[in-house]
């Protein structure tokens, strides 16, 4: 039997991958009522979506959207459960080719990463280093443009299949965008999302995708600027060091390569170069240089996962009840 390149349609699209990308997809979630009726014929449900894969005719089944509003407006949008295979087959086929190249200090996917991984490096460097510049991105995943992020998963992708799979995905994402829903919202009315942009606040993709379009800027951060203490968790990054004046021409050479390189805007309210002796707000928790305290944003998370007990499960529940332990008890 010939070996399969990584990236392989005819590998992604196969029952064993499905099926474990099925597994994966239910994980910790199997009493959502959507999750267990799908799963009580699920090899029914998987055999068709592998022929709909094979013979070229599967196209995604669009988004289940809704309007959060705490502790900000926002659209989420939901994938329908094939959808989801089909995202979490497809990134565990490409994933790990292009999360080699991913820096240390990206933290917003990749097992062994996360929020709390992230946080406990922020408050290290607080405490090494004399200031910080934070920055973040102006209606990142509203901007993020298909064609750039299409270019940037070609440079390593040769298989036609599963390009024109990622091309169909990344059209139907968009799409939230245009939809009446989000069109009610003064955030996209006032400045509606051009057609070709947008990756939806939903998905395995989407998430994925923003870590991975911001990947140049990583090491352009780091071999260009050299900035050793940088990290990134998505659309939020922090830059550290014991110089003010070079932390302040960061921010402007940053600045300069999203608006050439990915058609990006910072926001115009960061950007102000802080000394670290000053407590800081990261991920929803208040960094000072004695620790760490949750804020009103983390406040919120870990009440809502307590309302939630029933739909996320015992276990589901007990492993982020122990990321939000083990991240309070770090204060010395």
């Amino acid at each position: 039997m010939h070996s399969v390149a990584a990236g392989s349609f005819v590998r992604l699209s196969s029952v064993v991958a499905l099926w474990r990308a099925w597994q994966e997809t239910r994980r910790g979630k199997r009493r959502q009522p959507r999750l267990a009726a799908f799963d009580l014929d699920a090899d029914t449900h998987l055999i068709r979506l592998q022929r709909a894969l094979a013979a070229d005719t599967w196209q995604p089944g669009g988004y289940r959207l809704a309007i959060v509003r705490e502790p900000k407006t926002r659209l989420i949008a939901a994938p329908e459960i094939a959808d989801r295979i089909v995202q979490r087959a497809l990134l565990d086929e490409i994933g790990p080719g292009y999360e080699r190249s991913f820096i240390d200090h990206s933290f917003a996917c990749c097992r062994g990463r996360g929020p709390q991984r992230a946080l406990l490096q922020y408050l290290a460097w607080t405490r090494e280093h004399r200031f910080r510049l934070s920055l973040d991105v102006r209606r990142y995943f509203a901007s993020i443009e298909h064609a750039t992020l299409y270019r940037l998963f070609a440079r390593r992708l040769d298989d036609r299949r599963t390009l024109s799979l990622i091309a169909r995905l990344l059209a139907a994402g968009g799409a939230v965008y245009q939809s009446p829903l989000a069109r009610s919202l003064p955030e996209f009315a006032d400045e509606a999302v051009a057609p070709g942009r947008g990756m939806p606040l939903g998905g395995y993709l989407s998430h994925w995708s923003g870590a991975l379009y911001l990947d140049g800027l990583d090491h352009f951060v780091k071999r260009s600027l050299k900035i050793g203490a940088y990290l990134r968790y998505m659309d939020d990054f922090t830059l550290f060091g014991d110089d003010p004046y070079a932390l302040a021409e960061a921010h402007a050479a940053i600045s300069e390569w999203l608006r050439n390189e990915r058609k990006l805007e910072l926001k115009p309210t960061a950007g102000a170069v802080q000394p670290t002796t000053q407590p800081s707000t990261f991920l929803g928790f208040r960094v000072s240089r004695a620790g760490l305290l949750p804020g009103p944003k983390a406040r919120r998370r870990l009440r809502q996962r307590l309302r939630d007990a029933s739909v996320l499960g015992p276990d589901r529940l007990t492993r982020g009840l122990r990321a939000y332990r083990g991240v309070l008890l770090t204060l010395g």
